[in-house]
């Protein structure tokens, strides 16, 4: 082929193209759908649309999947507070995600209803953290029996206590829990509940079945007060042992444990080794990296997963954003692992709808 011939043979694969005719013919039916119903796909200055361009709704008629916002740091207990600003920072970083992943090919908003339920303002009593987690256990109990699954964005990881109380409310539920730290501690610093303590108060509530709990990349400060996650039957992935096994294995061990059950997957972004992730709350170093967390999260498509969570960004301590960034990346594997598993039970597509 001459250079003249070549040139000929690349204006014709543009010929009478746009920017959405790409060559997958769904992905390219539903870019034409979102563009015709108004979404703006390549600016990123548009405060309208909510997480991953999802449109903002507190209606929850017919709605699948609820993107929610959880701005709370009242129960860290430590000097880094900052959560708070991680639903904002992960929004703004979320409009550089694609509405498809390019990794399947899959389509939430193709295959689910999917709304941004916003941030949850605290009205009872909003400085007493007690009260805060009462306000989230009454609404993720709402979202369960509606037959909605939600996505959280944390703040601090106390509020997965409140979010398994309202979900695991009539069954307990099982976890898939990847964090540098147990989070089991008993009376941690005389509070009945922290970020400390949480899933040992959620499984003495009988919200989990710790049987049916995975954690995963713990390491560092902390671990020598965890040995109620060993003694209540948790299966334990040390950082190291998921480094030196693969994170093959990883998976293997999650689906041999957890199987069909009810799960719920929450990611303390202090799982990622700090050199990647040094927006936390609780920085470790030798941890996971960041496309090995994805890997977990890609390797669970086909279970039963029934909500998930990303918490302890604090975006504050990340100048460069990178945090933030890694943070929207994972959050939106999250919400694609979601959407598989809600299509999935459904047995049909609900299509989201923007207007």
């Amino acid at each position: 082929m001459n250079k003249q011939e070549r040139i000929e043979a690349c204006k014709k694969l543009v010929e009478g193209k746009g920017l959405w005719d790409v060559d997958n013919p769904d992905v390219r039916a539903f870019y034409k759908r979102a563009e015709a119903e108004g979404v703006e796909l390549v600016s990123n200055n548009v405060p309208q649309l909510g997480l991953f361009r999802s449109p903002y709704s507190r209606d929850l008629d017919g709605v699948d999947i609820a993107l929610v916002g959880l701005p709370m740091d009242l129960g860290v207990p430590n000097p880094r507070p900052g959560t708070r600003n991680a639903p904002k920072a992960v929004r703004f970083w979320g409009l550089d995600r694609n509405l498809v992943n390019y990794y399947n090919n899959l389509c939430p908003y193709d295959m689910c209803s999917i709304v941004d339920y916003g941030d949850v303002e605290f009205v009872k009593d909003p400085y007493n953290l007690r009260a805060n987690l009462e306000e989230i256990a009454d609404l993720y109990g709402d979202f369960k029996d509606k037959g909605i699954v939600p996505l959280t964005i944390g703040g601090e990881h106390t509020c997965t206590y409140a979010i398994l109380k309202g979900l695991g409310k009539d069954e307990p539920l099982a976890v898939v829990h990847m964090d540098a730290h147990g989070d089991t501690s008993i009376d941690f610093q005389g509070a009945a509940v922290s970020d400390a303590s949480l899933f040992q108060n959620a499984a003495c509530g009988g919200y989990i079945a710790p049987e049916k709990m995975v954690q995963v990349g713990q390491r560092g400060r902390g671990i020598i007060r965890c040995d109620f996650s060993t003694n209540s039957g948790m299966r334990r992935i040390m950082v190291d042992e998921a480094q030196e096994k693969g994170i093959p294995y990883v998976v293997s061990e999650i689906k041999r444990i957890i199987g069909d059950y009810p799960c719920y997957l929450t990611i303390d972004t202090d799982c990622i080794d700090c050199g990647e992730m040094p927006g936390t709350t609780l920085p470790e170093p030798f941890g996971l990296f960041g496309r090995e967390v994805r890997d977990v999260i890609r390797g669970m498509y086909g279970m039963n997963i029934v909500g998930a969570d990303l918490m302890e960004l604090s975006p504050d301590y990340d100048v460069t954003g990178q945090s933030a960034c890694l943070a929207a990346g994972l959050a939106f594997e999250m919400m694609c692992l979601l959407a598989e598993s809600k299509a999935r039970k459904n047995g049909e597509k609900h299509q989201t709808h923007w207007k």
